[in-house]
């Protein structure tokens, strides 16, 4: 069973190892994977062996909260978020107290030396005033001590145990120095000072940015309105809460107004904006009795609608859960760096005491030279860049990707949809529009199109067959007037007879019912069907029906071939029809009158033939195959089943999505290789240089401030480069 967690009061990724080493421990726990950038834990969990209760107490017990995700409904991720302002304003008034005390405590300790000015005082005094700045900045950061001595006394050192570290040390080294020589001694009250205050910095700046790489899900919770418009039965309106609406109740949309949940639509028309949920700007024309979708925009008219989901079942609730589930799923790429992570507080403190070590045993250096060493590798060296490298590329690949319309259901998808190799498309409803349309209309000499297909809709009115409701729907589009027949009579495998009102016969059907009437018609070439059109013995012409290929879909299949991908089709339908779609599109390789086991059958084979195979498809049918493939596409107008198989939905019916998604998962893999590079270089680079191991050679050493503004400056690197992500264009 799947379990997904929030993961509450993580600092740094050791704080993410940490939880994942307990949760590993566990009796009945597999697959766990913590994303310190998305605060989240996912796991496969045997409930048999273990509880969530247990879960959450094993975890509290190192420190951390654990929040069920599936309570985690939309009030409260409203509430999480205004906690969330209110600790980012906290945060930000601790950084302001700290970061003016640093600068005055920068500017006693160091007036001398840049022969700056100041105020007379005794170097008793001013010791004494460094202290007092030092407590004001140590009191804006205590929680790097508290959380940072919780760690290392636990076991589970992190990024503040590293910090809180190094500070007492600079403090201790200070003191003892104090003690020994007097106030005129070499201080590092204003290293301790500047090392608190500068990462206070670079965590606020990396959360900011962190947050703008979650902004996704954010802004799907404001998508739905506070206030819904009920109409009760004698057509009286009253205002609730929207989070409050049932099942049933009828609901008026004025325009301008967002829809406040799912429905369908009982009265009026009107355009409505679903970009914010398919990425699709152009607004899409509502009639009864289409679906709509809650946080939609009604761009102009009024109209009324039955409120068919709410809460968790909503669409946008859907969106939600699918969109935190991937963004705190592990890509197979982040194993390196989570396996080097792991240990790396424990490695750098043990670098950071043989630093020491060696510059004040075996070089014979002083103690504050030998102690600055060793403070810098303490704060240059924290995993914070190398913990963030994929997590806050994936967040904010699939966080764009949802804004597109792209719901990518896990990270693993995203990586290997760049790697595609063979792509397999279903026909009916995949390539095709999935629905009966009407083709083309051949009138005979000497009748229009319009008054051919104005009379056959006027007969198929009354009829419930598909190809007529293609006429109907037609007639209307074309806003002809529909003229209501007398009587009709169906003609079983051959088509209706209708008696106008002016008393003449109308016969609509196949080439049968022509021939048993005796009318002389001509037969198109064509593989659709085709309804005839007759009056009174004289033949009016012909309508062509079928599955219209979908306008994008040669296009599609052109740029994916000439990606380098295999296109193939696989259908049930028969091998006339396959053929002739298969050549409309461009697809060299299809297979036609394929049962649900012989598509998984031939997924099979060319997956042990070495390809990387996706497969497209909307039905029941085709939902063996979709569990099959690699990667698996379903568009969003398909069945329930089939998008619960696939693990990418493309919320627009659109296949152009399909590249999209590809470019995408390339772009990402990109950035998170970018980020794992400089991760690594700079953790090569920069643990040397603070340990003084070029200091001999070329006199560079990085003293615990700058350390300080090097690891920030790592930190915010990866996190920026991953949010080019958020301007990605399809």
């Amino acid at each position: 069973m799947k379990w997904n967690f929030q993961v509450r009061t993580m600092h740094c990724s050791a704080c993410a190892n940490a939880v994942t080493r307990c949760v590993e421990k566990l009796d009945g726990a597999n697959s766990v994977y913590v994303n310190f950038a998305a605060g989240t834990l996912s796991l496969e969990a045997d409930p048999e062996k273990l509880s969530k209760e247990k879960l959450k107490e094993k975890v509290r017990a190192i420190g951390f909260e654990l929040l069920d995700q599936e309570e985690a409904t939309e009030t409260l991720l409203l509430k999480e978020e205004e906690e969330e302002k209110k600790e980012n304003r906290s945060r930000f008034r601790s950084l302001v107290a700290a970061l003016g005390c640093a600068s005055f405590l920068f500017y006693v300790s160091m007036h001398k030396m840049l022969y700056l000015p100041f105020f007379p005082a005794s170097p008793s005094a001013e010791v004494l005033l460094q202290i007092v700045l030092l407590a004001g900045i140590f009191a804006a950061g205590r929680s790097f001590f508290i959380t940072g001595f919780k760690g290392l006394s636990r076991g589970n050192p992190n990024m503040d145990t590293l910090v809180a570290l190094c500070s007492t040390a600079s403090v201790v080294y200070s003191v003892y120095a104090l003690l020994r020589t007097g106030p005129d001694s070499r201080l590092c009250f204003d290293s301790a000072g500047m090392v608190i205050s500068l990462v206070m910095l670079g965590k606020y700046l990396e959360r900011s940015t962190r947050n703008k790489a979650t902004g996704a899900i954010r802004k799907l919770i404001h998508l739905t309105p506070e206030i819904a418009h009920v109409t009760d039965q004698d057509d009286e309106e009253t205002d609730i809460p929207a989070r409050d609406l049932q099942k049933g109740q009828i609901v008026r949309v004025r325009s301008g107004e967002r829809i406040p949940a799912d429905g369908v639509l009982t009265d009026g028309n009107a355009y409505v904006d679903e970009s914010m949920l398919t990425g699709e700007s152009t607004p899409v024309q509502k009639h009864v009795p289409d679906k709509v979708i809650g946080g939609s925009i009604n761009l102009n008219g009024s109209f009324l609608y039955r409120v068919t989901h709410t809460g968790k079942e909503s669409v946008v609730a859907r969106i939600i859960d699918l969109v935190r589930t991937a963004q705190g799923s592990k890509p197979p790429v982040a194993r390196i760096a989570d396996l080097v992570s792991g240990y790396f507080v424990w490695g750098v403190m043990t670098v950071s005491l043989v630093t020491f070590s060696v510059w004040f045993w075996f070089l014979g250096s002083p103690l504050w030279n030998a102690l600055e060493f060793a403070l810098s590798v303490l704060v240059v060296a924290c995993p914070c860049a190398l913990g963030l490298a994929t997590p806050i590329a994936v967040i904010a690949g699939i966080g764009r990707g949802a804004d597109l319309g792209l719901l990518i259901k896990d990270a693993a998808a995203l990586e290997l949809a760049g790697r595609i190799t063979t792509i397999i498309f279903d026909k009916t409803g995949t390539i095709t529009e999935g629905k009966c349309t009407l083709l083309k209309i051949l009138p005979a000499p000497g009748f229009a199109e319009n008054t051919v297909l104005a009379l056959a809709a006027g007969g198929e009115l009354q009829s419930t067959h598909p190809l007529a409701a293609a006429v109907v729907e037609e007639a209307r589009r074309r806003k002809l007037p529909l003229q209501k027949v007398l009587s009709m009579q169906n003609i079983p495998g051959m088509g209706i007879l209708c008696r106008n009102k002016d008393g003449s016969t109308l016969y609509l059907g196949n080439s049968k019912l022509m021939d048993q009437y005796g009318i002389g018609y001509q037969s198109p070439e064509t593989d659709d069907s085709v309804i005839h059109v007759a009056q009174e013995k004289s033949y009016l012409g012909a309508i062509l029906l079928g599955d219209k290929v979908k306008a994008e879909a040669a296009s599609v299949i052109k740029k994916l071939s000439s990606q380098g991908i295999k296109c193939c089709m696989f259908t049930g339908d028969h091998e006339k029809s396959a053929s002739a779609v298969a050549q409309l599109v461009g697809i060299r390789h299809y297979s036609a009158e394929m049962l649900p086991q012989d598509k998984c059958k031939k997924i099979l084979e060319l997956q042990q033939a070495g390809e990387t195979v996706a497969m497209v498809g909307d039905g029941i049918n085709d939902s063996p195959a979709l569990a099959q493939a690699q990667i698996s596409f379903s568009l969003a107008g398909g069945t329930g089943i089939a998008m619960e198989s696939a693990q990418i939905v493309l919320m627009r019916n659109d296949l152009t999505c399909i590249v999209s998604t590809l470019t995408l998962s390339r772009v990402v893999m990109r950035v998170i290789r970018q980020n794992l590079f400089w991760a690594f270089f700079y953790n090569i680079l920069c643990i040397p240089l603070a340990a003084g191991v070029f200091y001999g050679i070329s006199g560079w050493k990085l003293t615990p401030a700058v350390s300080c503004c090097a690891m920030a400056f790592s930190s915010l690197t990866v996190v920026l480069n991953a949010l080019r992500l958020r301007r990605f264009r399809a």
